[in-house]
């Protein structure tokens, strides 16, 4: 579990260590405040992920699927709704609370179109790590913030010096593609949970009999 968060961390802010060691200070302030502009749409992930992962463990354990699946749902409207509207207002008022901090950090003002993207796409699943670590899936969770912390480190260093601002944006916003495929992926297929976790489809148990667990 250490891991998987400390992976996670890395994820989410090896961008603005690159672009920290490949641009000037001036580019690395305005990428870095872009991103902490969109502080509101992380806070949903946190807020469902903290609340949801004891009643994860308790229906899991319990061998409860039918309300593990219901709450499951919940989670994922949870997540990607709220993550849908509040990325919208920010999208609307992004530019005025960036010329806030200066004119110069306006230029970020297209970034936040590119995270916005990446974000919901990772809101669509949920807090599904939460879900695997829970269910003592944590390895899982491991190899994907792993591989997905190594394509965002590479992708950068290879986007950066080609488009600059937007190619950390479309690094990581390519990342949080992968990790949503990843996590998604890992619990429809995983022989211990078999659910669907994404917000397009019904969230239930897969039909199999009750002793696969």
């Amino acid at each position: 579990m250490f891991l998987v968060e400390g992976f996670y961390n890395l994820t989410t802010n090896v961008d603005i260590i690159v672009v920290g060691v490949l641009m000037e200070p001036a580019k690395a302030a305005v990428y870095f405040a872009t991103i902490k502009t969109l502080a509101l749409v992380h806070f949903v992930y946190f807020a469902v992920r903290a609340a949801a992962a004891n009643r994860f463990s308790k229906y899991h354990y319990s061998g409860d699927r039918l309300r593990m699946a219901a709450f499951l749902r919940h989670t994922l409207h949870w997540s990607f709704w709220p993550s849908i509207a509040i990325s919208i207002a920010l999208l609307i008022v992004g530019r005025p609370l960036l010329s806030l901090l200066g004119p110069s950090f306006v230029e970020g003002y297209p970034l936040l179109f590119i995270f916005v993207i990446g974000l919901i796409i990772r809101a669509s699943v949920g807090p599904a790590e939460s879900l695997l670590t829970m269910a003592g899936e944590q390895r899982i969770c491991t190899m994907v913030y792993v591989s997905v912390f190594a394509l965002n480190l590479a992708l950068n260093f290879l986007l950066i010096p080609r488009w600059g601002l937007h190619g950390a944006a479309i690094a990581t916003s390519i990342a949080l593609l992968a990790e949503a495929l990843a996590l998604a992926l890992a619990i429809i297929v995983h022989s211990r949970l078999g659910f669907r976790c994404w917000i397009g489809f019904a969230i239930k148990p897969l039909d199999r009999p009750a002793e696969a667990n």
